[in-house]
């Protein structure tokens, strides 16, 4: 192990940054506290990886550890205060002389999370890794936890606004008829039976689920249980000349299918049509496949969070110059990895609606929608679709070109930031982050023009689909020291609430 431990601290002083999966620690005179990150590592799929010996603040410089026995055994009890506890497993090397140590974090199934340090609690204790950063687990995301472990149902749910009379008569009888034919051991059910059967009714009140696909107004009970579809004149949202801030603005309400519909009406208005004239036939070909953007609206309202911290939020659908982008309250369920979505046997997080809508014909619950996005996007020449599970949210970007425009970009020369090393099965397996894009490289003009208005390297990572310490590292530093940008807080370079802003000279060449 001590081979590819000594891979990993050269690409370390080589790229200077953290990343999702590893963090740097100086260690020269003591141990420090990382409390926080055993429970961010320990709380993602790929785990992670501490390495002791290397001063950040020094500009990843080594320095080595003051006692690599002593500083395992006090990060062993570290280890020992999580709840559940942490087992690490540590390696040595010599740098230069000097000693570096790495703790190898394991991260824990669903089922064993969350973890956190037991002297804090869950609520203040338990931490999550964003970028090269550990920020304490939202409410959002502990329920989302405890939800799949003990195996609540949300869209089973019910609400006080609900009876069966909120059902509407049409569709619930076409939805009877259905039933009855795709699931033969209903035939025999009275029409009630049915109902409480598939799920769509709970004793004298409609679910959530049922509200859903056969209510007569779900929103009377769910207000923002809709769709808020924009589309926005340029890459970003900002504020026109004349005080505008969309080209369109749309709410979108009623049950899952009459939304997909409006939604889906929407993209058709909002996008362009492009014609193609092959042997004196004419075809249209749409901007957006029809296709992807069924199954982009519809796994964002199958698949969102409705529990109790999310059923207050909708489903959000924008329509940029170059891209559309849906994003829902919700990340993938059950702790699975990003990688895996449309290629293996994952659980769903809204069983009873699924079952509903399939039932109805609207979805076939094959997990064929992300493969069929990924089909359409290769098979009209765009480029791979992104899907970004982030912060108990998912976000799908689908792009309408092969590749960005012509520009003079930065050079392409620094060692890819999305592959980092996690310790897996006793050895060192790269993990390849599905949130950064695999496109040409950044430009200095996009961030230029995105950063017209303060604006976080979060943000700016988050627009651009690049690892947030991979762009600070070789972009927005280098830009601050040659003038383009400016920080907004630059009496504290590593602040938190640090932002970033196009200076006035290029502000005005632009």
């Amino acid at each position: 192990m001590s081979t590819e431990l000594q891979h990993l601290i050269q690409r370390t002083l080589t790229a200077r940054y953290e990343t999702q999966t590893l963090e740097v620690k100086a260690a020269a005179e003591g141990t420090p506290r990382v409390y926080d990150t055993l429970s961010s590592f320990s709380n993602q799929n790929e785990g992670g990886i501490i390495l002791f010996g290397i001063d950040e603040q020094a500009g990843f410089s080594v320095c080595g550890v003051y006692d690599a026995q002593d500083l395992q055994k006090k990060v062993h009890g570290q280890c020992e205060a999580m709840t559940p506890e942490v087992r690490p497993i540590f390696d040595t090397t010599e740098v230069d002389g000097k000693t570096v140590v790495a703790a190898y974090i394991s991260g824990r199934p669903m089922s064993e999370r969350p973890v956190y340090r037991t002297a804090k609690g869950i609520t203040e204790g338990t931490y999550t890794r964003l970028g090269d950063a550990d920020v304490r687990m939202t409410a959002t995301e502990l329920y989302e936890i405890e939800t799949f472990k003990e195996g609540r149902r949300d869209d089973t749910s019910t609400s006080p606004e609900t009876t069966l009379n909120t059902l509407d008569k049409r569709k619930t009888d076409r939805f009877i008829l259905d039933a009855t034919r795709e699931r033969p051991l209903l035939a025999r059910r009275n029409d009630n039976e049915i109902l409480s059967l598939t799920g769509a009714v709970r004793g004298d009140r409609a679910t959530l689920a049922g509200m859903l696909t056969l209510g007569d107004y779900p929103q009377r009970a769910y207000p923002n249980l809709c769709i808020t579809a924009i589309a926005v004149n340029g890459t970003t949202i900002k504020q026109g000349s004349n005080g505008e801030r969309f080209l369109d603005n749309k709410r979108y309400e009623g049950t899952i299918d009459e939304m997909l519909e409006g939604a889906l009406n929407f993209v058709a208005h909002n996008s362009r049509t492009k014609v193609i004239v092959s042997n004196g036939n004419r075809r249209d070909v749409p901007e957006y496949p029809e296709t992807a953007v069924r199954e982009i609206i519809i796994n964002a309202l199958m698949h969102r969070d409705y529990g109790p911290y999310s059923n207050g939020t909708p489903v959000r659908l924008t329509l940029f110059s170059d891209r559309l982008e849906c994003w829902n309250p919700g990340g993938v369920y059950g702790g699975q990895n990003i990688n895996d979505i449309g290629y293996a046997n994952m659980p769903t997080r809204n069983p009873t609606l699924v079952s509903l809508l399939e039932i109805q014909r609207i979805v076939e619950n094959r997990h064929s929608g992300i493969p069929v996005i990924r089909e359409e996007a290769a098979s009209h020449g765009l480029r791979p679709p992104e899907f970004i599970d982030r912060n108990g949210s998912f976000l799908v970007r689908f792009f309408n070109a092969t590749a960005e425009p012509a520009e003079t970009t930065f050079p392409a020369s620094a060692p890819d930031p999305t592959t980092a090393q996690t310790h897996h099965d006793n050895g060192l397996q790269p993990i390849r982050r599905a949130n950064t894009r695999q496109a040409p490289g950044i430009t200095r003009d996009m961030i230029l023009r995105y950063c017209t208005e303060p604006r976080s390297a979060q943000d700016i990572a988050e627009h651009l689909g690049y690892d947030t310490a991979y762009l600070r590292r070789t972009f927005l530093r280098p830009m601050v020291d040659g003038g383009t940008l400016i920080t907004t807080m630059p009496d504290k370079p590593r602040s938190k609430f640090q932002k970033y802003r196009t200076s006035g000279s290029d502000t005005q060449s632009m």
